[in-house]
């Protein structure tokens, strides 16, 4: 009983819009409250305990690495070494924004840092050469998602942060889904394309192509060190987002010189601000963990999946349709934090691949990005196209199909996200 009142005093706070990471520790506030069965002070050592990690030191860094990329330049230049690249096809801005994606993965590992920092220059130039708004939105949220997937990554960092599992596999697992996402959208851009006659830009000149990846060089060699630096053991993940942290402010600040000593302080400032806020939802979700784990809420859903759940790909079903339904309504961050920590021990039991199902994890978090009620992509792309959520909706659903599909793909052929790992630490 008193679990339960606890617990729907959370969701209901959650409903109410109070910060995720204000309702979580409220929820075993609320239940020492009512049944002091330990004194209130493990709740404030099991938040310490959490956030006082070295793997998670990674996300402060990457968050930074984020911000500096767009702050300094370099989304400017990405997106128009991509353009000059494809954007001569039909529909062709549309593939220029997946690509562009593809390329900013390499270096933020946030999809929302992704959406907010190429979106504005994307839905911007997208527009003015002729495109739906909506569709503009919706390519940009769609191909943001990829961010997370393709190393470096937050929401992995995290994964392996909360659940023992090897970041540096959990990083590299995430390149092949990353592109396989990719292809599959840009399929449906030229599906698109041809359908609704959209429009194209004149093939640029052999000169402007080289210009533009000279430019863009820099940039996207970011990427190449740091997978390269994890997988030849010259650095650790949690070390190789300080090296990427460096590199990105170098580029941005001596290279092309856009981003100035006040400019790098703003970043400062609004990267602690960031990371606060994820730093703040951890500790949260550690003591509602702690709570759960206490009334014993992982050996009951352990017993009843276990009960009614026979073979691997039933339960991999099962946890899908859970998580798509739980990136509706949650943070993606706090998702993880908050489920991880249930769902591996059973997925373990099950004999599958702790590093392939944390991939699989963080695929369905990111298709849930891009759905409402409280998508955060959705809503950054919502507020720099001016749509309505109706419109975004009508537009993403050919997005959101492909992601889906591609989600089954990955979660029932192991092969796509363990290859690359299995090949670098056998």
């Amino acid at each position: 009983m008193p679990f339960s009142i606890a617990a729907s005093a959370g969701l209901l706070l959650l409903l109410l819009g109070t910060p995720v990471g204000v309702a979580l520790i409220l929820i075993p506030v609320v239940f020492l409250l009512i049944d002091p069965q330990v004194p209130l002070v493990v709740i404030p050592q099991r938040m310490l305990g959490a956030i006082d990690s070295f793997p998670l030191m990674a996300l402060p860094f990457f968050v930074l690495v984020g911000q500096v990329m767009n702050a300094g330049g370099v989304t400017d230049r990405i997106f128009n070494f991509a353009n000059c690249l494809i954007g001569h096809v039909r529909g062709g801005l549309a593939q220029v924004n997946i690509l562009a994606s593809v390329f900013m993965s390499g270096m933020s590992g946030s999809a929302v840092a992704d959406a907010s920092g190429l979106g504005q220059v994307e839905i911007k130039v997208m527009t003015k050469e002729g495109y739906d708004p909506s569709f503009s939105a919706a390519v940009t949220a769609a191909s943001a998602t990829v961010g997370p997937i393709i190393p470096p990554s937050i929401p992995l960092v995290i994964v392996g942060a909360v659940t023992g599992t090897s970041i540096s596999q959990l990083l590299i697992a995430g390149i092949l889904p990353g592109i396989l996402m990719s292809v599959a959208m840009c399929l449906v851009v030229a599906w698109i394309a041809v359908r609704d006659n959209l429009p194209k830009r004149p093939r640029a000149t052999l000169g402007q192509l080289g210009r533009s990846f000279i430019e863009a060089l820099p940039a996207l060699l970011a990427p190449v060190i740091l997978i390269g630096g994890i997988l030849f053991g010259v650095f650790t993940p949690t070390e190789a987002s300080a090296v990427a942290a460096i590199y990105a402010i170098a580029i941005a600040m001596f290279y092309y010189k856009e981003l100035s000593l006040r400019g790098f302080i703003e970043v400062l400032i609004e990267t602690s601000v960031i990371v606060g806020a994820i730093f703040f939802i951890i500790a949260g979700a550690a003591a509602s963990s702690w709570l759960f784990t206490w009334v014993g809420l992982p050996q009951t859903l352990a017993e009843w999946i276990g009960g009614s759940v026979t073979e691997p790909w039933h339960l991999l079903l099962l946890v899908n349709i859970f998580l798509l339904i739980v990136g509706c309504f949650l943070e993606s961050n706090a998702a993880l934090i908050l489920v991880a920590p249930l769902l591996f021990p059973i997925i373990v039991k099950a004999g599958i691949d702790p590093v392939h199902f944390g991939l699989v994890m963080v695929m369905n978090l990111m298709i849930g990005l891009i759905t409402p009620p409280v998508g955060m992509n959705m809503f950054v792309v919502m507020a720099i196209a001016r749509i309505t959520m109706l419109q975004f909706v009508r537009a993403i659903w050919p997005f959101l199909l492909i992601l889906i599909g591609v989600l089954m793909l990955v979660t029932y052929v192991p092969w796509f996200s363990l290859a690359i790992p299995t090949w670098a630490f056998r």
